[in-house]
């Protein structure tokens, strides 16, 4: 009886939990504990002199309480979260007010012609789907605008922000029967249903900020409330004032803890493992013997953290790079699930979060390698493996049979409310008129108006039956709406498109259950006027005389036909804003309904938890208030926080759940530090940009520094050393065989390439420079043509401008052709790491200007752009105007460049050096001209012997010559012809003669009766024969393919893919026609990007065969036919060499590359290997993905079946 009694008293604490952070009681009074989760129109129309006087964010000093701390946090983040639009509405108000021209600016989108078309019913609540005109033509796959979340100011075309203010916030913008089309369609959800407008005709203004992005801070205001009404033992050292480390109450009573875990092998001196398998965290720190790395895994510090993540009610862990952060935080969580399973009755799971996708799912794979049971929250992850455990499959494998009865009677609530709302919206829209009655019960229309719309000698008419008593009266002046709908202009302007927005990883709708991320469904109802009356053609503005003409005629028959179409649409409007009250009641119980359905799922998912026993649940640091009230329900005592210093103090305190007894905070407050959309709220007195983490280590808070790094060799450390005081190699980074030299550079792996070459600004206000771009992009294609994997290779810029120049410059790069690019910003390489990095600063602006670094005076993100290598680590920059900028730039830069001049890492006069392999030469690389004929080596002759027997004629180069192919001439015997080869040593042997024709022939005719005649085949036999699966579509299906980089590959046919294909009744010159001038085409784009290389080299391709000397004296064959695509400087033969070199120039599109570009980075032996696979993937059509070996030949069978079919 006793245990059901505590059974039911925490099913109620659960359903409490649950309720109170879903249903939020708002205190009245203007304070912040009384603000609505969605802004109001109040705050959006601040006067910036109204939108002064938020309080200070003291970083340097404790709180006075919890309260204040609480308040400041709150005004700033919710000031963070609504200013970007604030401003803008400013702005569009001061533009009406002076007469300007409202467009798109550096502050706001501005969208005009919005309609609210339809309202979408789904569980999350009703959607508004709005129509609406950009200024100009969006490319929406690649365009970051409307972004799900954001947060939208909407206002009548007439009133422009004057009395009008509706707030509204993406729901989502699904690309596919939504952004594709004309005009697009978005869903959005109203901040207060009483804001709802249903009158399709009204037409609306809409403004979206360009800075600031409310999803990112919302939930977190919504918890800082609740945080407010809820106290817990980690609150006094969140404001600061309590510094003495105290152990949780649930530790306290279990002290026990096993950590054999960490060690190597189990320990010989079992007095010692005991020890370990029962230390009591209270007895004090953990024994580190001299001999830590001996028998564990972890090093000494290490082991210090994790003892402090155990134990501790506050574990602050800094890790500068590759001190292994994550491996601790596995290793305290594989202590704590074992310490979990002990304790007696329910225990509940341990939470983990992370700033990123990506380090969750990290963190939360090595959960699984310790066997922990776990269940990940958000529909973000990369990782198939990850999908088992996401909320929506682990509810799926543990059907409720429908939710219970009280799930089922909120469906029927549900579904009841939409109908009411489908019932009434259909008496003022539908395919008939209007029925005079509504008109008449709203008291738009008299007694004697209605009557007379009902004559008994017009009754029996059948129009009339069919359309109602209006259809007469209208007469000719009723018209189809779409008439006026359809006349409405469209704009379109320049293209606008962000090549860094990727819509799949980008977008991401605002609900909360998983099956629900790609689209929210539920039943649309269309608000939409079939019929309507006439407008006078004679007037412009007829609403004043329509409402007069309606007040004074009795009869409305009495009214002039002219003006019965224009009065028509007047009660038409008038009959919408009656309606419109009961409508926006409906929408709100229908939001309270919908609320209480994901009371009642979070409920159920609890239960789930515990009865799977669910050991640790994971999400991103904005879900921990996202999922709140989950999260909350299942009373969690333990809470680790991965890149704790990249997350907004904000998001940390608003999930300071009730039960939490435990916070373990990991991360590096020299590296990044948390992103501030409004930049003046970011810096002092208001600092957004300082983290929880942060402030407390400032606040002298204890804290354990890892300090043994295991990712670069010592050079590379010694230049991240000056932030990181006693940070230490571990012995492996010292190894020659795990940090071997980068090949190619002599022993120098790191180096600092001073210019002088002037930055530019794109069309995104984006800062570029096309020299420094060119030099990091030859010194590329020379490191992958000394053996470096170009997947082993990283480019970091601080600018998104740089970015996009790179990869364009790599991907155009004809001796790139099939590598993979990893070409990053900074900001977005947080945490990663690579063997090679290359660092791109940009910034070089003209002396004219004066010096400027703009945000590379960051200190964090030069921290992290300074420690991603292993291996190899080169910049790329303007010395001069780093350290002269700012006194900032001067004491950062200085400092890291100075780390460069002592190890002899930088000559500004001479530029980069390069060593060849073959002869140990020096070169040196000041200017781009520099690189023209370097094909990874020197500038000697080769001279070497290859394998076919015939002397290298070109010059020192770092590919071996099994990978290269032979270009002398060849004295083989042609066997179908019997005469001297009139080709080349690596080209197929041939002779120009009838005989040497005519048995190629044959041979073709026997190869064909073998393998089946295509006579009497049609062209779309052929056509779906040889591939082209997207027969009879006028436009190619996208999908996810491999496409390359480089050039595609030459042939009649290589366009296949890509043709719009229709049926064509046997005409396959049609086929034929669209083929060539598809090619065309591309020899044409071919031409543009190999341009600049042209101006440098010659193309040559080279068909060639292995060759010996036997015994004999006699040349002969010793392999297969190779044919390989090359590209080889002008070279004259030297003196003492026989002139057996030919060199053809081949005009640009002829599908070569360059000698120093084989088909893969491993350069593997010379065989007759297939094409490497392209490892550049991502969303692409049909028509730019590349033709493998295979698909080659297809099209070379398909070129020869379509001449037998003519």
């Amino acid at each position: 009886m006793a245990n059901r009694d505590e059974w039911k008293q925490l099913s109620a604490t659960r359903d409490e939990i649950v309720r109170s952070n879903i249903f939020v009681k708002l205190e009245d009074g203007d304070g912040w504990k009384s603000n609505p989760e969605i802004p109001t129109a109040k705050e959006i129309l601040l006067l910036q002199k109204e939108a002064e006087g938020l309080p200070e964010n003291h970083v340097e000093q404790p709180w006075k309480s919890k309260e204040d701390y609480l308040k400041a946090q709150y005004e700033i983040l919710r000031r963070e979260g609504t200013e970007g639009l604030r401003f803008a509405v400013n702005n569009y108000i001061w533009n009406n007010t002076h007469g300007l021209r409202q467009d798109d600016d550096e502050h706001k989108f501005v969208y005009t012609q919005v309609r609210v078309k339809s309202y979408v019913m789904t569980t999350l609540g009703p959607l508004a789907r709005v129509e609406f005109m950009p200024q100009r033509a969006i490319k929406w796959l690649k365009s970051g605008r409307l972004k799900p979340g954001s947060l939208l100011a909407i206002t009548t075309k007439a009133d422009k922000f004057k009395t009008i203010c509706k707030v509204a916030v993406v729901a989502q913008r699904p690309y596919l029967l939504g952004l594709d089309q004309t005009p697009p369609l978005v869903d959005i959800m109203w901040g207060n249903p009483e804001d709802a407008v249903f009158d399709c005709d009204l037409e609306l203004a809409m403004i979206e900020a360009r800075h600031g992005y409310f999803e990112s801070s919302r939930h977190s205001l919504v918890g800082l409330q609740l945080a407010a009404q809820a106290d817990t033992p980690i609150d006094k050292y969140i404001t600061g004032s309590h510094k003495k480390n105290e152990t949780p109450s649930f530790i306290s009573q279990h002290p026990t803890m096993d950590f054999t875990s960490v060690l190597r092998q189990p320990l010989a001196d079992l007095e010692r493992l005991k020890a370990m398998r029962e230390f009591n965290v209270l007895s004090g720190s953990l024994t580190i013997p001299e001999d830590a790395e001996g028998i564990s895994f972890l090093d000494a510090s290490q082991l210090s953290a994790l003892h402090q993540m155990v134990s501790k009610e506050l574990a602050i862990i800094q890790g500068p790079p590759g001190t292994g952060k994550t491996f601790t935080s596995v290793e305290a969580i594989k202590i704590m699930l074992a310490s979990r399973r002990k304790r007696p009755g329910p225990n509940p799971p341990i939470i983990v979060a992370a700033q990123t996708n990506h380090a969750l799912d990290q963190l939360l794979g090595h959960c699984l390698d310790a066997n922990a049971k776990i269940l990940r929250l958000g529909s973000r992850s990369d990782r198939e493996d990850m999908r088992p455990y996401s909320l929506y499959e682990v509810r799926r494998k543990c059907s409720r049979g429908g939710g219970g009865k009280r799930f089922r009677e909120l469906e029927d609530d549900r579904h009841n409310t939409i109908h009411r709302v489908e019932a009434l919206v259909n008496s003022v829209f539908g395919d008939n008129l209007i029925d005079p009655r509504e008109l008449h019960t709203h008291g738009i229309i008299t007694e004697k108006q209605l009557k007379s719309l009902y004559d008994e000698e017009l009754e029996t008419i059948p129009e009339l039956e069919k359309l109602g008593p209006f259809s007469l009266w209208l007469g000719d002046s009723r018209i189809p709406a779409r008439i006026i709908r359809d006349r409405q202009p469209l704009v379109s302007e320049t293209l606008e498109a962000d090549e860094d927005f990727d819509y799949e990883r980008d977008v991401e709708n605002i609900a909360y259950d998983e099956e629900d991320a790609d689209r929210i469904n539920g039943k649309e109802i269309k608000l939409m006027h079939v019929w309507t009356g006439k407008e006078p053609g004679h007037f412009k503005s007829w609403n004043h005389r329509a409402q007069r003409l309606l007040r004074e005629k009795e009869n409305l028959f009495d009214i002039p036909q002219d003006w019965k179409g224009a009065v028509y649409q007047h009660l038409q409007s008038q009959l919408v804003q009656a309606t419109t009250p009961t409508l926006a009641g409906l929408l709100a119980k229908y939001v309270d309904i919908c609320k209480q359905r994901r009371a009642l799922r979070a409920r159920q998912d609890i239960d789930m938890v515990f009865q799977q026993d669910i050991a640790v649940i994971g999400c991103t640091t904005t879900g921990l208030t996202k999922y709140r009230a989950f999260l909350a329900g299942c009373q969690p005592l333990t809470l680790l926080i991965e890149e704790a210093a990249e997350t907004r103090e904000g998001n940390i305190t608003s999930a300071l759940y009730p039960s939490l007894q435990q916070l373990v905070l990991v991360g590096d407050h020299q590296q990044m530090s948390p992103r501030c959309d409004i930049r003046w709220l970011g810096q002092h007195p208001y600092n957004l940009n300082v983290s929880l983490f942060e402030r407390l280590i400032n606040l002298d808070m204890n804290h354990v520094m890892l300090n043994e790094q295991r990712r670069m060799r010592p050079e590379l450390r010694h230049i991240v050393s000056p932030f990181y005081k006693n940070l230490q190699d571990h012995p492996s980074v010292r190894s020659p065989e795990a940090r071997p030299d980068v090949p190619g550079m002599g022993g120098r792996n790191c180096w600092f390439f001073d210019h002088e070459w002037l930055e530019d600004t794109n069309s995104d206000n984006s800062k570029l420079n096309d020299q420094e771009a060119e030099m990091i992009t030859l010194f590329f294609v020379y490191l992958v043509a000394n053996g470096v994997s170009s997947d082993k290779i990283t480019i970091l810029t601080y600018y998104r401008g740089q970015r996009s120049l790179l990869l364009r410059k790599l991907k155009g790069h004809p001796s790139l052709a099939g590598c993979y690019f990893n070409v990053f910003t900074v900001d977005s390489y947080q945490g990663e790491e690579n063997d090679v990095v290359l660092l791109s600063l940009v910034r070089s602006p003209h002396p004219a200007y004066g010096r400027n670094i703009g945000f590379l005076d960051n200190p964090h993100r030069a921290v992290v752009a300074i420690s991603r290598a292993r291996q190899g680590f080169y910049m790329f920059g303007n010395v001069t105007n780093l350290v002269e900028a700012k006194i900032e730039s001067t004491f950062l830069w200085g400092t890291i460049y100075q780390r460069f001049v002592d190890q002899g890492m930088v000559r500004r006069e001479l530029g980069l050096p390069l060593v060849c392999q073959n002869h140990g030469n020096e070169i040196w690389i000041k200017e781009l001209d520099d690189w023209a004929d370097n094909a990874g080596g020197c500038h000697e002759r080769c001279r070497e012997t290859r394998p076919c027997g015939h002397p290298c004629t070109l010059r020192c180069h770092a590919i071996a010559h099994e990978n290269l192919p032979c270009s002398s001439p060849c004295f083989q015997i042609v066997p179908e012809c019997g005469h001297p080869c009139d080709g080349l040593c690596g080209e197929r042997c041939f002779h120009n003669c009838e005989a040497f024709r005519q048995a190629k022939a044959l041979a073709k005719q026997a190869q064909r009766q073998e393998t089946g005649s295509p006579k009497g085949k049609t062209i779309e036999d052929l056509l779906l024969q040889h591939g082209a699966q997207d027969f009879g579509y006028e436009e190619p299906a996208k999908r996810k393919g491999a496409i390359s980089t480089g050039s595609p590959a030459r042939g009649l046919y290589s366009h296949l893919r890509e043709m719009p294909l229709r049926p064509l009744e046997d005409n396959w010159k049609n086929a034929e026609a669209v083929i060539r001038q598809l090619d065309r085409e591309l020899d044409e784009d071919r031409a543009k990007r190999n341009e600049m290389w042209l101006s440098q080299n010659h193309y040559m391709q080279d068909r060639w065969m292995p060759t010996g000397v036997n015994a004999s004296g006699t040349r002969v064959r010793t392999g297969p036919i190779i044919t390989r695509p090359t590209i080889t400087q002008y070279i004259q033969p030297p003196n003492d060499l026989p002139a057996m070199t030919t060199t053809t120039t081949l005009t640009a599109g002829s599908g070569t590359g360059p000698i120093f570009a084989p088909t893969s980075n491993h350069f593997p032996k010379i065989a007759a290997v297939p094409q490497p696979e392209h490892l550049i993937q991502f969303e692409q059509d049909d028509s730019a993905a590349p033709e493998s070996s295979m698909e080659n030949k297809a099209t070379g069978d398909l070129k020869e079946d379509l001449i037998d079919l003519a």
